[in-house]
């Protein structure tokens, strides 16, 4: 097994090499003094399927992204960026090498092609000599991705400056030494979910998440974090894409739940939602993990507005300044050579660096994508910018550019980083977690179009305070919808009562009760 998942990556990374001419030089790449690498999903793999031949994955035959590319435009934004910056890295440039990362565990082509020099990579290099094709790299989204990867890279101390994996592991500096995230991390995250929902005082509540290690460790926190809190967890299910969704929904409903927190990416938060929606169910408060609490889809569906009140925790500020005035200049400065260069992509079929509809996209659709990950790509850049200007000894006028770099270097300097950035403070802890700017926002699901309203804050810097304008949530129905949620905690009733109250219930009820010791 392992033979054959070593002649499976060096068939991808070769294969890439042999159609490097026909690779895309326009959005892909940029030359400069120091290279960056991005990973980005320009297209999902909706169903992985298992391998019975080496092939590498084609990302550009999957379902397409604009949220992926939205996230890549960022990155070349920032880059720009601090290249016309005349006090950040004066007289010194940033380059960078951008893949389509769309699969959990089949794009190694692109790590292998990060981690080389010149095409090879020595394994035994002493850290001191080596030199990796880039400095430092952002990406990919999702924690089962990141996981799968990170070992490759972290193994020669490249930083790996992640905006989109929040799995609590990642944080383990023995597993991961060099990996960097500018998002919370997951117990930031379940701890946030649970202010909320002790807040309300609710304590009946459902965990739906999916199959993927995102999910599994933010079940995990939950039931670790609510203990001793009076929150009684009523139901959990992970869901695949195959599960039976209208059955998860019945016991739901049979239970009396109407707290539901959907810990999921947003692939499994649109199939949950929707179901619920078909399903007919009303009056619920849903509780959306970070992942898809910015969906802009999922507020447009027919029929969202009965399924109740939705509740999303998301970065507070999303906003990226200057971004919108860059794309409607990359798009005004794309031309039919760009095209041209797109049909010559789709021959090479595995650098992934192919992206067929990007340039039909609009100004307006890029800009209006779910902003999420919008502000996490940004500083991921500038504090692999900011690392390098350490490293260089660069103040207000130059850099020197005679010191080698390595990227260990710059993975000690990110550790002591603390710069302003947009009004947020950049800085990390001993883990490399960032400090925490939460928001809590409200669906308006009523406008056209839809709407995200700030109800709320989760703040650790300079310290941590939490707070919710409780004005501002019109909960359905005048309140009628909180009958069960103010209900004496499941967890607190006495065993002899919870015996009787089981007997007394239908054979289908007692099926789905949680268990009580």
């Amino acid at each position: 097994m392992c033979l054959s998942s070593i002649y499976i990556f060096l068939v991808g990374f070769t294969n890439c090499f042999f159609f490097k001419v026909s690779c895309s030089k326009s959005e892909f790449s940029l030359e400069g003094d120091y290279l960056l690498g991005g990973l980005f999903a320009l297209h999902e793999i909706e169903q992985a399927t298992p391998l019975f031949f080496p092939e590498t994955t084609e990302c550009f035959r999957h379902r397409s992204s604009k949220s992926g590319y939205q996230m890549l435009q960022v990155m070349r934004f920032a880059v720009e960026e601090i290249n016309n910056s005349t006090t950040l890295l004066p007289n010194v440039s940033l380059g960078y090498e951008i893949f389509d990362h769309c699969s959990d565990a089949k794009n190694f082509p692109s790590v292998l092609s990060f981690i080389s020099n010149n095409g090879s990579i020595k394994p035994k290099e002493k850290l001191n000599n080596y030199q990796p094709k880039v400095i430092a790299l952002t990406g990919p989204y999702g924690s089962t991705r990141t996981i799968t990867i990170a070992p490759l890279i972290t193994m020669d101390l490249i930083p790996l400056v992640n905006y989109g994996a929040s799995t609590s592991a990642l944080s383990n500096k023995l597993q991961y030494p060099s990996f960097v995230r500018t998002i919370p991390c997951n117990k930031d995250l379940i701890e946030m979910i649970i202010h909320i929902i002790r807040w309300f005082g609710w304590n009946w509540v459902a965990f739906l998440g999916s199959q993927d290690d995102y999910s599994s460790d933010g079940l995990k926190l939950f039931n670790e974090y609510i203990s001793n809190t009076g929150i009684c967890l009523a139901y959990q299910e992970r869901l695949s894409l195959n599960s039976n969704y209208n059955l998860t929904f019945q016991k739901i409903d049979m239970l009396n739940i109407n707290v539901i927190v959907v810990f999921a990416v947003p692939q499994y938060a649109s199939k949950i939602i929707k179901a619920a929606i078909a399903n007919n169910i009303q009056g619920k408060v849903w509780i959306a993990s970070q992942g898809w609490a910015m969906n802009q889809q999922l507020p447009r569906e027919p029929g969202i507005g009965k399924i109740g009140t939705v509740i999303g925790i998301t970065e507070r500020l999303l906003s990226v300044p200057r971004f919108n005035e860059f794309v409607y200049k990359d798009r005004r400065t794309t031309d039919v050579n760009h095209y041209e260069e797109n049909d010559i992509q789709s021959t090479s079929k595995t650098c992934n660096q192919v992206c067929d509809y990007c340039t039909l996209l609009t100004p307006e659709e890029i800009i209006n994508e779910n902003p999420t990950f919008s502000f996490a790509i940004y500083a991921a850049i500038y504090t692999i910018a900011h690392a390098l200007h350490k490293v260089l000894q660069c103040d207000m006028s130059e850099c020197r550019k005679n010191i080698a770099v390595k990227p260990y270097m710059l993975l000690r300097e990110i550790k002591k980083l603390d710069f302003p950035l947009n009004g947020r403070q950049v800085k990390y802890d001993d883990n490399y977690d960032p400090t925490i700017c939460y928001a809590v926002v409200l669906w308006h699901t009523d406008v056209n179009p839809p709407q995200f309203e700030m109800v709320g804050t989760y703040d650790t810097y300079p310290e941590v305070t939490f707070t919710i304008n409780n004005s501002l949530l019109p909960w359905h129905n005048n309140g009628s919808d909180l009958k069960y949620l103010l209900l004496t905690s499941w967890c607190e009733i006495p065993q002899h009562t919870f015996r009787g109250l089981v007997e007394s219930m239908p054979r289908q009820v007692r099926a789905v009760l949680p268990a009580k010791e």
